[in-house]
């Protein structure tokens, strides 16, 4: 055989051994059938194109491809290639998670029930999330037992420093149920306040309601008068201000002299008030001549019967006239006498 033929199957030898070692490597088989899906991430924390995807624990394949998504910039298209006599549910789902400390990554299918119909096809879309550290290093049963553990000893020690009396801790829970029972008689009080606060929240909101639908309705008005003030500002400041503060002054100093005068007429009336209440309490005493006409009956009398008597005289004078002239021309008698009447 030549050398040429030699090195040459050689050289084949050598290059299939180097792809079959390579896709090794990198997790893939290249004589086992496998699926592709595609996972679109924010944030892959540099998982690497080998990392492992796993069920349970079990390795059922490999990250082939990671790039940058074509259709959107903001996310990480990740491309895994899975066992194809696995056959995955459409409500699967691929949780990146952290294999240590170290930082390495690894990709786990989670779902619900096993698929027998309607499986997820070749080539298709499953929705990715991010596990955090401690999520993906243990799991939630683990920290559910973990805090029950953990929560049992604290109040295994509580209670039993809570029941040495000699200790500082002991005083220190002792207040701390005080200040629990505070809190919560407080929370009570501030709900009944709350409580017995809320009609009148509700007729001040209605309040607010009706002003707001007042201003409303009177937007109008309300933006003349803001225009108005804006006219007036603008006259002031145009106007001449030392014209202005002589005109102020002068204003004030006439209704200066103008309260003075009204003080003097004030005064003058609170002195004739002061004389006239002199004059009628001594009317009411009996004093002087028109006091003694109010308050004497026998003078009421007299001149209530002078005043009578002279109606009398007058009613007589105008109907017999002829008693008090005497004129006769041919000496003729008067008439009949005619009395008047009381």
């Amino acid at each position: 055989m030549r050398n040429e033929v030699k090195v040459g199957i050689l050289s084949l030898v050598t290059i299939i051994v180097s792809v079959f070692g390579y896709k090794y490597l990198k997790g893939s088989n290249i004589l086992e059938r496998a699926n592709t899906y595609y996972i679109r991430f924010t944030d892959i924390g540099q998982m690497d194109a080998s990392a492992p995807v796993l069920i349970r624990g079990y390795k059922i394949g490999s990250v082939t491809k990671i790039n940058l998504d074509p259709e959107n910039a903001d996310l990480i298209l990740v491309t895994i290639e899975v066992k194809r006599d696995l056959n995955l549910p459409k409500n699967t789902k691929a949780i990146l998670v952290s294999q240590g400390l170290m930082g390495g990554k690894a990709l786990i299918l989670d779902y619900q029930n096993i698929c027998l119909s309607d499986c997820l096809p070749n080539k298709s879309f499953i929705p990715g999330e991010i596990a955090g550290m401690l999520s993906s290093m243990i799991s939630k049963e683990e920290i559910n037992d973990y805090t029950q553990s953990i929560g049992n000893g604290l109040n295994k020690l509580l209670d039993t420093a809570a029941t040495n009396e000699n200790t500082q801790l002991a005083g220190t829970v002792k207040n701390i149920h005080v200040i629990i029972a505070n809190l919560a008689q407080s929370t009570s009080r501030i709900n009944h306040l709350l409580e017995s606060s809320t009609g009148g929240m509700q007729n001040s909101m209605k309040n607010l309601e009706i002003v707001t639908a007042a201003l409303a309705q009177n937007a109008n008005a309300l933006s003349n008068t803001v225009k108005n003030l804006d006219k007036i500002s603008a006259g002031i400041a145009a106007a001449d201000p030392g014209k202005m503060f002589q005109t102020a002054d002068q204003t004030l100093k006439e209704s200066k002299k103008t309260l003075e005068q009204l003080t003097q007429t004030v005064s003058e009336s609170k002195q004739t008030i002061v004389q006239l209440n002199q004059v009628l309490s001594d009317v009411n005493s009996g004093q002087g001549s028109l006091g003694k006409l109010i308050n004497d009956p026998a003078l009421y009398q007299n001149l209530n019967k002078t005043t009578k008597n002279l109606d009398l005289l007058l009613q007589d004078l105008r109907l017999n006239p002829k008693r008090y002239v005497h004129i006769s021309v041919f000496g003729k008698n008067g008439g009949t006498y005619e009395k008047p009447q009381e």
